[in-house]
């Protein structure tokens, strides 16, 4: 629904008789306050679903660092009561239905209502409905849900319990089935479009409807207008655009090429685990927005209803993904069929996400390896035709494609209707095999960085130059993995293989598990060190090079490292990201001399060696660097032109010891949000950040709200959090705050005795 006013609300009646006389549907909110019990647990405690039964828990490298370190493998219960009204009953008097509706829960959810097994699941990332008109009754019922997550394989943070909303719809007799609309527009210009509406009774009769849209407003990433229509009683939003893959000029929406700068998205929110919040969910997006992202991919498994809603809302394209690789991590335990199992998953999928604009591609899964006796749940090329059939069964207005990273299994997807290749430009014998098969960089780059660390004030030697001494990576963005590249590489790609769709960074933002570099001997960490924003939200510094580069909306100047050297450092290399094309280096005053950005390198799309030789050639096309800077306290100033005009300045002062912790609310958390953010920074006298503290402070909550989480973006950090004395990684700590009713609200924090 766009904001304001002209959008186009229709209303389609479902003929349905059941709907008069007075009698509505209802929908009983069945989050909240629910009673659990985790596995060893002799009493039951209150607990607020959505809920994660292992993200309070501090972490321990007992538990397995690639899936985030935290007591996830479990058995729950959780129990709760709620009252359904008499007149929400009558619906079921007169030949009505109930429906739960789990969003998410992980993992194998076994579901009771009033002591009568009702249903469960078998995927957790996927959401399920469940009648229960015949055991729901007028008054009190009980409601129990047991999960386990013993089975359940993954190679990330895949957190345990109710993590996502849960309601009761009940439904008059003659009800449209929940899940059963499907909205297609087809025929699309800019006179005219069709749309196409389908649905199911309850009496399991199907019913079509077809308007014709004059002038249709297009929803696109600038302007995502969405239609509403009701049908039988209940709004459905949609949009109106065209997008295609073509195999020569990359991705089209609304008939013009778009170059998806997109970021892959782990489910886990950092701070709150894998708690679904659309507050948290907003603020991540808001934070891609304003570096210039307008793609997402859903890496790897199907996301939270509430994603697709935001992207719809504001404005995102998504690469839909379903799995990531369809054994164990898939929720298969081996005792059902194989091939239903995927099949089964993968239809309930499209069904639940096929009325979102913003999806424009279907992926079926990750990284899979080809298909042998060994591996019997890899690729082949029927594996993949049948599951692209499976899709297209229930949606075939979207593309069907796969993540793939082995080129060996090239041949599997030549029955796909496009493919995304991960890293160091393997989508080349794919590109040169089948070049009518169009094509999307589903993982680029796979860089390295902790939020405010520069090392000796010198960038790596080498991409896979780490600090194995300290256990840090270097924010001057010159490492990523062994597999991988580093920012500027990938830019270069994209913009010499104008064919291929566009690029999906590996992250956007930090998550839980899969540790790397810090792997095996390396020492054992909590999350990662991929994203071009740290765990709780603050970006690092690569966002800016980022931001220099894709948002063409906004002008960026941003000068590292920050000036606080004295005794650790003599001379210090100095970068600036502008979207500038040249810049002037001030030292106290003093000019340090001019960079312009070298727009005519000639540099091999193919080149990828160690080294501080030719590899990083490229990165004088996309940022300005001065190179053993002598550093004398004081302040560092950079400013910013575009053919000869300044464009805006940034400037780094040095700190004094850090005298108190100032708390401020993310520029990124709306004031109305109930689940808001705050940062934490230690500042001296003249209230600048100590970029070297990390000293412990202790956070407290007044007035009506609660505490949720806080910690900070090290990934070798052990503090849970749940505990409101946190260290500081930097200078810098964020919290999570819940509101809990009207009043005024203060958050403090102040250095541990």
């Amino acid at each position: 629904m766009k904001r304001g006013s002209g959008f186009k609300f229709w209303v389609i009646s479902a003929l349905a008789a059941g709907m008069s006389g007075g009698v509505v549907a209802a929908t009983i909110d069945l989050n909240g306050a629910w009673q659990f019990k985790k596995e060893g647990e002799a009493d039951w405690r209150e607990v607020r679903v959505p809920h994660d039964w292992a993200i309070g828990y501090d972490f321990n490298p007992k538990f397995d660092p690639g899936s985030g370190m935290l007591p996830w493998q479990a058995t729950g219960e959780y129990r709760r009561k709620f009252t359904v009204s008499e007149a929400d009953a009558k619906n079921l008097a007169t030949g009505g239905e109930a429906y739960l509706e789990f969003d998410g829960v992980m993992s194998r959810p076994q579901v009771s209502l009033n002591g009568v097994a009702v249903g469960g699941s078998i995927y957790g990332y996927l959401g399920f409905t469940i009648p229960v008109g015949g055991v729901l009754k007028s008054g009190e019922n009980e409601l129990s849900v047991k999960a386990d997550t013993h089975r359940q394989k993954t190679r990330f943070y895949c957190g345990g319990g109710i993590y996502r909303d849960v309601r009761l719809r009940i439904l008059p007799k003659g009800h449209v089935v929940p899940g059963s609309v499907a909205i297609r527009t087809s025929e699309v210009t800019v006179e005219s479009a069709s749309v196409a509406m389908e649905w199911r009774m309850d009496n399991g009769e199907l019913q079509r409807r077809k308007i014709k849209v004059e002038k249709p407003h297009f929803w696109d990433v600038d302007d995502p207008y969405l239609y509403s229509v009701e049908i039988g009683g209940e709004v459905y939003r949609y949009g109106i655009r065209t997008a295609s893959f073509t195999t020569e000029d990359g991705f089209h929406l609304n008939g013009r090429r778009l170059q998806l700068k997109g970021v892959c998205l782990h489910s886990d929110l950092g701070l709150i685990g894998m708690v679904a919040n659309k507050d948290a969910l907003r603020r991540q997006l808001a934070i891609m927005r304003d570096m210039g992202v307008n793609a997402v991919r859903t890496s790897h498994n199907c996301p939270d209803p509430k994603l697709l809603d935001l992207c719809d809302e504001m404005g995102f394209v998504v690469w839909d993904e379903s799995f990531d690789k369809w054994d164990g991590t898939a929720g298969w335990t081996g005792a059902e069929n194989w091939e239903e199992y995927i099949t089964g998953v993968l239809k309930s999928f499209v069904r639940r996400d096929r009325n979102h604009p913003c999806v424009v591609a279907w992926s079926i899964g990750n990284e899979i390896g080809g298909q042998s006796g060994r591996y019997y749940t890899g690729v082949s090329r029927t594996s993949c035709r049948k599951f692209r059939e499976a899709v297209l069964s229930e949606d075939d207005t979207r593309p069907v494609g796969i993540a793939a990273w082995q080129k060996e299994t090239v041949d599997a997807f030549q029955d796909l209707d496009l493919t995304g290749w991960n890293y160091a430009r393997r989508y080349m014998p794919m590109k040169t095999k089948y070049p009518k098969i169009p094509m999307v960089y589903t993982e680029s780059c796979s860089s390295f960085s902790d939020y405010g660390y520069f090392g000796n004030g010198q960038p790596a030697t080498g991409r896979t130059s780490y600090d194995w001494d300290r256990h840090r990576t270097c924010g001057y963005d010159y490492t990523a993995a062994s597999y991988s590249d580093i920012p500027d590489v990938e830019f270069w790609r994209m913009e010499k293989d104008r064919w291929m769709a566009g690029e999906f960074v590996w992250t956007g933002i930090d998550y839980l598990g899969e540790p790397a570099p810090w792997t095996g001997k390396t020492g054992k960490a909590r999350s990662s060190s991929f994203g071009i924003v740290d765990l709780t939200g603050f970006p690092k510094d690569r966002f800016w090079l980022y931001r220099s580069y894709w948002k063409k909306d906004a002008e960026t100047v941003h000068l590292i490292p920050h000036w606080n050297w004295d005794g650790r450092a003599d001379k210090v290399t100095v970068m600036v990201y502008t979207s500038g094309d040249e810049a002037e280096l001030f030292l106290n005053g003093k000019s340090l001399g001019k960079r312009s950005k070298l727009l005519d390198i000639d540099y091999p799309v193919d080149f990828m060696k160690d080294g501080v030789g030719d590899y990083y050639r490229i990165c004088d096309r996309y940022r300005l660097t001065w190179r053993d800077v002598p550093f004398e306290p004081g302040a560092l100033k950079a400013v910013a032109y575009r053919n000869g005009r300044q464009i805006g300045e940034d400037v780094r002062e040095t700190a004094g010891k850090a005298v108190s912790v100032r708390c401020v609310t993310d520029p990124y958390s709306r004031p109305e949000d109930e689940l808001f953010f705050v940062r934490i920074d230690a500042v001296d006298e003249q209230g600048r950040l100590d970029p070297w503290n990390e000293s412990k402070v202790l956070i407290t909550v007044e007035g009506p709200a609660e505490l949720v989480g806080a910690g900070n973006g090290n990934p070798h950090e052990r503090t849970g959090f749940a505990s409101p004395v946190q260290p500081l990684f930097f200078g810098r700590a964020m919290a999570a705050v819940r509101r809990l009713g009207t009043g005024e609200i203060a958050v403090r924090a102040k250095f541990e005795d």
